[in-house]
């Protein structure tokens, strides 16, 4: 009976080989990711948002470091206040700069936000630089009082701009994951 069985076996065997079809493979199963899963934020938005925090956090947090530091003396003299204009302007600037450098928005209507911030501090970039100027020329009193006035214009930045985000409408998951990816959009 063995021999039998190892006979039919073998039989099998031969008939399947020689017949030059492949035998057959054990079914196998391959799984698919879903397209449902989330992909994380879109990299062009997390960078726009970065770009724009940066710009205006990072003229806030300079402005207030150097508000901050200490200072010998307590006059104002003309040399102090032109230096002190020479450095906000440059804070000002450098926001401006950072803003205009960022690419279109790929947020809707983040293009007018960021138009509105760029002529906000381009306005007291112009307001410190014309001051200053005004400075340089004449050192009469009334020059004095322009430039401090000068000074007062790199405030409007800081107490004017909105909480961007909301001002930034992030209202979608979309864009609410982005914001969150955005590490210069935290607070410090």
């Amino acid at each position: 009976m063995k021999r039998k069985l190892l006979l039919i076996a073998l039989t099998l065997f031969v008939t399947t080989a020689c017949s030059g079809e492949p035998p057959s493979a054990p079914a196998t199963v391959t799984v698919t990711p879903s397209s449902s899963a989330p992909a994380g934020p879109d990299a062009k938005t997390v960078a726009w948002l970065d770009g724009v925090c940066g710009a205006v956090y990072g003229y806030m947090k300079a402005s207030s470091d150097y508000a901050t530091k200490p200072r010998s003396g307590t006059e104002v003299t003309r040399g102090a206040l032109k230096e002190e204009l020479g450095i906000r302007a440059g804070f000002a600037g450098k926001a401006v700069d950072d803003l205009a450098a960022l690419p279109p928005s790929p947020i809707p209507g983040g293009d007018a936000v960021k138009k509105s911030l760029v002529d906000q501090f381009a306005a007291a970039r112009d307001a410190v630089a014309a001051g200053k100027q005004r400075l340089e020329k004449s050192g009469n009193e009334a020059a004095m009082d322009a430039a401090i006035k000068a000074m007062d214009a790199t405030q409007k930045p800081v107490t004017d701009t909105p909480d961007l985000l909301p001002a930034l409408k992030i209202e979608t998951p979309e864009l609410m994951a982005a914001a969150a990816e955005a590490k210069k959009c935290k607070p410090a």
